[in-house]
């Protein structure tokens, strides 16, 4: 499974811990597609793990060290599995490869000419941008990203020809080792920072570790793009040879101008230095879209593909899974979903959201323990931008609670800023909202976790679905 195997890859047999992961998902599907005997397991049963069966890949529901007992020669894990798990010391007992998911993609990145998008916001929509931009030019692209794109099998593609499309996660530290032929950087600001807290699993120890990996991630790859708009990235990564910057800026490399945002989308120009403009036209609302696409473009034009030809394929790009993603009408108000639990990502997605014109109301869940504990006043600050907020519990994503964190905080917060704001279930909000619902309403259900049945529940009108005991 890297450059030194001498072995048949058909006769290597790879087991994936954590399948049902999104970035698992992919790399399963690619390594089964590549020939390689590809099994895996998950803590639970889901639509996800049923989608790999149907594809024909074994799935098992629990972690079990009996797992690697049958025919296995590559174990593979996430950071979120411990080193000393039964399953992996097993593995290790029996003499099986132990690689991270991290080191899987690397391979991948040696394998293909590749633009890797990092960054702490916009990955999976630059990523899905860039591979909507090389499905255009015809070029047979593979891509894994973190999110559905439509087209794709699941969040990936396995294609012949030269070029990958692959969101890279900077929750990772080991995101720093990746060699893509361009390295994106959207952003980067404080997120996954463990900081105080004794939690490491996704996570950074400090702002400083993930600055020092993204520098690394940058000057690792023979050209770079990214924002000249994002406040520290020319200091932090302004000193690569081959840097080429994209944004508002004057002097951007390749600069947005003409731009005019819409309630559903927005146009604009990207005018390259070295000659050439792009005309854009979008289908997803707000600025933040529109640094995307200038990133996805700049990309391919670095990539040595045609910008200038290709840009008119971005009008196509009705987004990824679960970002701005509309599940219908209801009552004359528009459902949405939305992936944003960072407060940077609610604030962008919210001021999205006013230019609609709509009473906005937003169903916000809270993602991890670490991160409300760090972040709760910023996250209650964006969030008092809609016209209502319904605060759900922690998803904790397997994280165990912080004392002293509370969703009552954010609650109070956001009514202190003079938006009414109350805390929910996933069962009374959409019970609030059904009797409340009204022509010209927006809901908005934000967060990485399982908000996204309430947005279903109302726009199908079906029963709210029970979540598993996992958040």
């Amino acid at each position: 499974m890297n450059d030194t195997d001498d072995r048949d890859p058909t006769a290597q047999r790879v087991h994936f811990m954590g399948i049902g992961g999104v970035s698992m998902q992919g790399l399963a599907r690619w390594y089964r597609a590549e020939g390689f005997a590809v099994s895996g397991c998950d803590v639970a049963d889901g639509p996800a793990q049923a989608a790999l069966r149907a594809d024909g890949i074994p799935v098992a529901v629990g972690h079990d060290p009996a797992h690697v007992e049958r025919e296995t020669d590559v174990l593979v894990t996430t950071m979120a599995v411990p080193r000393d798990h039964p399953e992996v010391l097993r593995a290790r007992e029996r003499g099986v490869t132990v690689r991270p998911r991290i080191g899987l993609l690397g391979d991948l990145f040696a394998r293909r000419q590749t633009i890797g998008v990092t960054g702490t916001h916009g990955k999976s929509s630059t990523t899905g941008m860039v591979a909507t931009l090389l499905l255009a030019a015809g070029v047979d692209p593979s891509i894994q990203l973190g999110a559905s794109l439509p087209g794709l099998v699941g969040n990936m593609r396995h294609g012949a020809g030269p070029h990958l499309a692959a969101e890279v996660d900077e929750s990772d530290p080991g995101f720093a080792d990746l060699r893509a032929a361009v390295a994106v950087v959207t952003n980067l600001e404080d997120d996954h920072v463990a900081g105080e807290f004794d939690e490491r699993r996704n996570y950074h120890a400090s702002l400083a570790d993930l600055q020092a990996a993204a520098r690394s991630y940058a000057l690792g790859a023979p050209q770079l793009v990214y924002c000249a708009d994002w406040p520290g990235l020319d200091e932090l990564l302004g000193d690569h040879p081959r840097a080429t910057r994209y944004g508002l800026a004057p002097d951007a490399d390749a600069r947005i101008e003409d731009l005019v945002l819409g309630a559903a989308g927005a146009s604009f120009a990207l005018a390259f230095a070295g000659g050439g403009r792009a005309e854009v036209d979008l289908c997803v609302p707000g600025l933040h879209n529109v640094l995307n696409a200038a990133a996805a473009l700049t990309a391919i034009d670095r990539i040595g593909l045609d910008a200038v030809a290709l840009a008119p394929a971005l009008a196509s790009f009705a987004g990824v899974g679960r970002r701005w993603q509309v599940w219908g009408r209801t009552g004359g108000a528009e459902i949405v979903d939305d992936y944003a639990h960072h407060p940077t990502e609610v604030h962008a997605t919210l001021t999205a959201a006013r230019a609609s014109g709509r009473r906005v109301r937003a169903v916000l869940q809270p993602h991890r323990w670490v991160r409300t504990a760090r972040l709760w006043p910023a996250l209650a600050d964006a969030a008092a931008l809609a016209d209502e907020v319904l605060v759900l519990d922690v998803y904790a994503a397997g994280e165990a609670p912080i004392a002293g964190v509370d969703v009552d905080r954010i609650v109070e917060r956001v009514r202190a800023a003079g938006t009414p704001a109350a805390r929910h279930t996933l069962a009374s909000a959409v019970a609030h909202l059904r009797a409340t619902l009204r022509d010209g309403d927006l809901v908005l259900t934000l967060g990485a976790g399982d908000v996204w049945r309430v947005a279903r529940a109302l726009a199908t009108g079906e029963p709210l679905e029970v979540p598993d005991a996992r958040g």
